[in-house]
């Protein structure tokens, strides 16, 4: 009978509502909650609102939205008021990649692709001729986990991370660096050992660069185990596509284009905080002054309420009084009213005859 009673009672209970929650590891988020809530009814096949709990199946649902590219886990739950919470992590872009063949994706440090974002543009380490086969290769798999494993490290390194802006892939599968100060570029080789080849580097620009400049050499070679080659011959960068140099523009004009907007939004809100703080000052400066003025008032009417007035009718003195008292003031009194006397009885005298 009780499992009964709460069967039926389970039954009962529908979804009040929905609660989405998207976190990420930047400050910037990627996916937006009309997105979540629009891929929750694809799932559930319809909204939830007003639908029995018993009948949803929160476990497809969230196999259902792990599926998104840009979805990393989700957690589905419903509290004690029959409202169903749905937690999203999303997955964080380390860099974007440009292939051979003009293609270009995110990817994350798992090493998962990431379609790119009509509405973010997200400011990451940018890569280049990269391969462009749809089924990778046993040498391309090591070049893309190279990628993968340089842009980790570079994100994880604040040093390397301001200065380091570009990877190019070589022809013969190495890699090179461009980075932000310098007219060099930076040959590391494989990726392998990439705390002992740019921790080389990082002693080369302490004692040498700023003796020397950072423009003195066009290339510094860092593949080698404890050495740090200087070369000045012409550097000849390997990225000559032309397609690849208008992927390159178009990603500066968006970057462009996303400051400013990023500008303008702060703006904007700078202006909209100023305004609200002035209209808070001038409400609070109101009240002040409404509260003094009521306080006067209380302070005024509490002392006329308290206050005793007495009137003291001077009694006229004579000359002589005066004279005799000289410049001394005299005190006035107020004069005893007069006492009345009764009335006598009348007497009724007897009289004969």
């Amino acid at each position: 009978m009780l499992l009964a009673a709460a069967n039926r009672e389970r039954k009962e209970h529908v979804c009040q509502r929905v609660v989405v929650n998207v976190k990420g590891d930047g400050e910037k988020m990627f996916i937006e909650k009309t997105d979540v809530l629009q891929q929750l009814n694809v799932a559930a096949r319809g909204s939830l609102l007003g639908k029995p709990i018993v009948s949803i199946n929160l476990v497809a649902i969230e196999q259902a939205l792990e599926k998104h590219s840009w979805i990393r886990d989700v957690k589905l739950y419903f509290d004690s008021r029959d409202v169903l919470h749905v937690s999203v992590a999303e997955r964080e872009p380390i860099a974007r990649v440009f292939t051979k063949a003009g293609n270009s994706f995110y990817i994350d440090s798992a090493g998962g692709r990431l379609p790119l974002l009509e509405k973010v543009n997200v400011r990451v380490l940018v890569v280049t001729n990269s391969t462009s086969a749809k089924k990778l290769s046993a040498r391309d798999s090591l070049e893309f986990k190279g990628v993968k494993d340089i842009a980790r490290y570079i994100n994880s390194q604040p040093f390397w991370n301001a200065q380091i802006a570009q990877v190019d892939v070589t022809p013969s599968g190495t890699f090179e660096l461009v980075p932000v100060i310098g007219n060099h570029i930076i040959r590391i080789g494989n990726a392998d050992d990439l705390h002992e080849k740019l921790g080389n580097l990082l002693l080369f620009y302490k004692q040498v660069g700023v003796k020397t400049g950072f423009g003195k050499y066009a290339v510094l070679d860092v593949q080698y185990k404890n050495q740090v080659i200087g070369s000045r011959e012409k550097y000849a960068s390997t990225v000559d596509s032309i397609q690849l140099q208008k992927n390159i523009e178009a990603l500066i004009r968006k970057s462009m284009q996303a400051a400013l907007q990023d500008s303008l939004t702060e703006i904007a809100e700078f202006n909209a905080q100023v305004h609200r703080d002035s209209t808070i000052k001038i409400l609070m400066t109101t009240l002040e002054e409404e509260q003094k003025l009521e306080r006067e008032a209380l302070r005024a009417q509490a002392l006329l309420d308290t206050q005793q007035v007495r009137v003291i009718k001077p009694k006229p003195v004579s000359a002589t009084s005066k004279a005799k008292s000289g410049s001394k003031p005299v005190k006035a009194r107020i004069p005893a009213e007069p006492v009345k006397k009764p009335k006598p009885k009348a007497v009724m005298k007897r009289t004969e005859g």
